[in-house]
């Protein structure tokens, strides 16, 4: 989740509508690294085993089923540019888009967690401290 989070993180880059060709390569590119990301985090979590703490079980999979929420549109985006050669496409993907990441909440798939038995133990863990809903 940590790495997920760093590349959720990452700025949609800028999008210059005056080269459609360098806005439909950057914008292509940035999809592909989000919905990728989002993918190894859900094949990872997908992949763990039963976890020991109480509420870890319930917290990975709130966190795949959000993960596979946040990728399916920026995939279908990332598609629709792919398809489609008219100038538009990007336009109309950019302005799909950058909404959609302004409004993600990294800590969304941690939600209700803070507090619990899973948290304070991952509190404790290097890579969680990466983490923005292990801190309320």
């Amino acid at each position: 989740m940590a790495d997920t989070a760093h590349v959720l993180a990452t700025p949609v880059p800028d999008i210059d509508l005056d080269d459609p060709s360098a806005a439909r390569t950057a914008l292509s590119a940035y999809l592909a690294a989000v919905t990728e990301g989002l993918t190894r985090a859900v094949t990872a979590i997908d992949a763990l085993e039963v976890s020991p703490i109480t509420g870890g079980d319930h917290l990975a999979q709130v966190a795949a089923d959000t993960y596979r929420g946040l990728r399916a549109p920026l995939a279908e985006a990332r598609t629709a540019l792919d398809d489609n050669t008219g100038p538009q496409i990007v336009a109309e993907v950019a302005a799909e888009v950058v909404p959609k990441v302004a409004a993600l909440d990294l800590a969304d798939p941690l939600a209700g967690g803070t507090g619990s038995d899973f948290t304070r133990w991952a509190e404790r863990a290097p890579r969680c401290a990466h983490l923005p809903g292990l801190h309320g």
